[in-house]
């Protein structure tokens, strides 16, 4: 695919440095001589706000009973911030959340203001979680406009709720060799404006979002690491951050450990750590915390991944979300809003280009849904025979590893466990579809067949073998007509009677 070199004139006009100004509010607090970062949080009728939790992304504090703050800046401080809270409106700039101020060398103080909700902290609200849009060029970016942020827009003005969206990483595409995010994130910035998503969409940092900065592990240092986030610090703001919506915490880390694109790994450096610490340490334990961050960390050991669990634990209830893998694998790892980085128009596990949304209520999910971009919500299934090929007369072809001609596959990608899925053969039901076997060959044939058959791509990166969502069943008649249905946690049923063929009218045509 070719990859273009954007020309951007007016960059400037599209970056912000901050999100409030000084005034003339009297400091009514003493300023401790080592403070070098205060200022003074009041509503906006001039009320001060004690409680506010306010961050350089190193330390943490609180204003007290006069609404002021005090930090001592460290040797990265880059900017100063809130964590909003629940009970006041998101602080927005050029259409996106602002909560930060960008330090500036001899200046020490930074006053914020902050709106109160009309209706109080809201109980009940849906968080869209976006993981991975990866543009790297204007190609990438119309079809982000044209399709993510549209389809994003509409289920906004669908819903009764109060409505708020993260990304989770990878907003930009950079290569080992090659940095688009100068090209990349001003356009990114405009497409997801609150003016055409219909919500305030916060951003948090992918592996592809750092700056080109290769450095080897021998010679890595948190300098470095620090470095290559500055980028995107400069265009979205902090890394590192909290909000809080209704009864629930809201927290986003860069979970990249980053010499280079060659070498990134999940983890995250000391100073994360003890800021995390720092920011939960303000939150009741009743609490709900979603923990926002971009690679999976599953069960994993790498660099500090354990500790930063360990201190989500004490929680009532903790739900993590991440990208990365485009997969939609429990554990709430998303599908990509990319896809096969916008080769088609599904992911490379057959689960389509698309986001997911999840109901709120109170310190709980009370649901969520995988929302397919361009379909209506409740297609959840793409349903196969076991015994077409895909796609047959291309090299490579696949098929399903169980492929009898009395066999059916379903890739019903925001399964899991709990999920009910029952086959019904000339209207009644006949049984239950299981997952794949522990030693079978977890591929979407038809997913594979497209990317690796008919565009050719490689199959080391196009042909997924681990896929968790799929699942058979073998038919009491092959030639019956067959409906599935499929039910999930909380109860929602979902039909699928149409069989997805190799044929070329079904192929996920993206570009």
């Amino acid at each position: 695919m070719k990859r273009y070199i954007f020309i951007i004139a007016a960059l400037t006009a599209l970056i912000f440095t901050g999100c409030s100004n000084d005034d003339d509010r009297p400091v009514k607090t003493p300023i401790d001589p080592l403070t070098d970062i205060y200022g003074v949080v009041t509503d906006n009728q001039g009320n001060r706000l004690q409680g506010i939790v306010v961050s350089d992304g190193y330390t943490c504090t609180a204003t007290d009973e006069n609404g002021v703050y005090q930090l001592t800046a460290g040797e990265f401080s880059y900017q100063v911030y809130l964590s909003i809270p629940a009970a006041y409106e998101v602080p927005m700039s050029e259409g996106l959340p602002c909560f930060w101020q960008k330090l500036t060398e001899g200046r020490k103080r930074y006053d914020f203001t902050l709106t109160p909700l009309a209706g109080g902290a809201e109980n009940e609200f849906n968080l869209f979680c976006v993981a991975d849009p990866q543009c790297q060029n204007t190609t990438n970016i119309a079809r982000f406009n044209n399709e993510t942020v549209p389809d994003i827009a509409a289920q906004v003005a669908a819903s009764t709720l109060p409505c708020y969206g993260i990304t989770l990483g990878d907003i930009g595409w950079n290569t080992e060799n090659t940095d688009y995010t100068n090209d990349v994130f001003p356009l990114m910035k405009k497409a997801m404006q609150m003016d055409k998503v219909g919500l305030p969409l916060f951003q948090l940092m992918g592996n592809h979002d750092n700056k080109v900065i290769a450095v080897s592990k021998n010679d890595y240092t948190v300098a470095h690491d620090i470095a290559a986030q500055r980028n995107f610090e400069y265009i979205f703001g902090p890394v590192n951050y909290s909000f809080d919506r209704g009864n629930v915490h809201i927290v986003a880390m860069d979970n990249i450990i980053f010499p280079s694109h060659k070498d990134y790994s999940l983890g995250f450096r000391d100073d994360q750590v003890e800021w995390l610490r720092q920011d939960l340490s303000y939150v009741s334990k009743d609490k709900m915390v979603i923990f926002c961050v971009h690679i999976p960390m599953r069960a994993s050991n790498n660099q500090n991944v354990q500790a930063v669990l360990e201190l989500l634990k004490p929680f009532a209830e903790v739900h993590i979300m991440s990208g990365h893998t485009h997969d939609s694998h429990y554990e709430h790892v998303h599908g990509a809003a990319c896809g096969a980085w916008w080769h088609s128009t599904i992911n490379t596990d057959g689960t389509p280009n698309g986001y997911a949304i999840y109901k709120v209520k109170g310190a709980t999910i009370d649901n969520w849904v995988y929302k397919a971009t361009g379909f209506d919500p409740d297609f959840q299934i793409r349903l196969y025979r076991g015994s077409d090929i895909f796609m047959e007369g291309y090299t490579p072809s696949y098929q399903f590893y169980y492929k009898g001609d009395d066999q059916i596959v379903a890739n019903i990608w925001n399964a899991d466990k709990d999920w009910k899925i029952e086959v019904y053969e000339n209207g009644t039901k006949t049984g239950e579809m299981k997952p794949y076997e522990s030693n079978a060959t977890k591929r979407d044939a038809w997913a594979s067949g497209y990317h690796c058959g008919v565009q050719g791509r490689a199959p080391s990166n196009y042909d997924r073998t681990n896929t968790s969502h799929l699942y058979y069943y073998t038919l009491q008649s092959s030639t019956a007509s067959v409906e599935v249905r499929a039910t999930d946690k909380f109860g929602q049923t979902y039909s699928q009677s149409k069989f997805t063929t190799g044929l070329a009218e079904d192929f996920p045509v993206g570009e």
